[in-house]
């Protein structure tokens, strides 16, 4: 492996170096931008944004280097690709879930939390929260990155509101609620109870803080 752009594990890597794209790779399909991204999404989470190298994310997606660099010039790019990849994770759920309307919100929230548990579990309770991780471990010179975070957190609440509205409407919640203030509450409690659960390693906080929220409605 070549250690000019290597990091050791335990060693940060200087976002800031970069090579220049390729004009014509032999193959350039969006597939290998997917599964780069994919990879870098789980090693960012698992390892660390500063302790992940270029090199091991082409080791560990088995696309080549040229690829890579042709479709992000530097690290601080591929980071916005993996944050735009767990936002469009995220919203495809959420707007799913505000379509349901057949189904119960209370009922639609424990399914969307099911999903957040398997996710941590599977990473191993690395980045219980992707969005506040890579938020927290990117550098200032990420400043893309940052703000979709920043965006993606604004725009959340309003599609919390939503589910609120339609609880109330339905009778699931006590008439006078003010869905816009419930949902921010909810939202501060979901992340508060996500670095609990991570920190205890237990992912049942999730699932009882989010019941309790919803009795306090009621």
């Amino acid at each position: 492996m070549n250690n000019n752009n290597t990091s050791h594990q335990g060693t940060p890597e200087s976002s800031k170096s970069s090579k220049p794209r390729s004009s014509s790779p032999r193959s350039s399909s969006p597939v290998n931008r997917t599964k780069a991204v994919e990879v870098a999404a789980q090693l960012f989470l698992r390892q660390g944004y500063a302790y992940v190298s270029m090199d091991e994310v082409v080791r560990v997606s088995g696309v080549s280097k040229s690829n890579i660099y042709y479709h992000f010039k530097n690290k601080e790019e591929l980071l916005q690709a993996v944050v735009q990849f767990w936002i469009a994770q995220y919203e495809s759920e959420l707007y799913l879930l505000l379509s349901q309307r057949e189904r119960g919100v209370e009922e639609r929230i424990n399914s969307f939390l099911e999903l957040l548990s398997a996710g941590i579990e599977s990473r191993n309770f690395e980045g219980t929260c992707p969005f506040v991780t890579l938020y927290m471990q990117a550098p200032e010179s990420a400043s893309l990155a940052k703000e979709s975070i920043s965006i993606f957190f604004r725009e959340l609440v309003p599609m919390v509101e939503k589910l609120f509205q339609q609880g109330a409407e339905r009778g699931e919640f006590r008439k006078g609620i003010e869905p816009g203030a419930a949902a921010s509450l909810f939202v501060v409690a979901l992340e508060g109870s996500l670095i609990l659960a991570g920190t205890s390693r237990d992912l049942g906080i999730i699932e009882q803080s989010a019941r309790t929220f919803c009795q306090m409605l009621r």
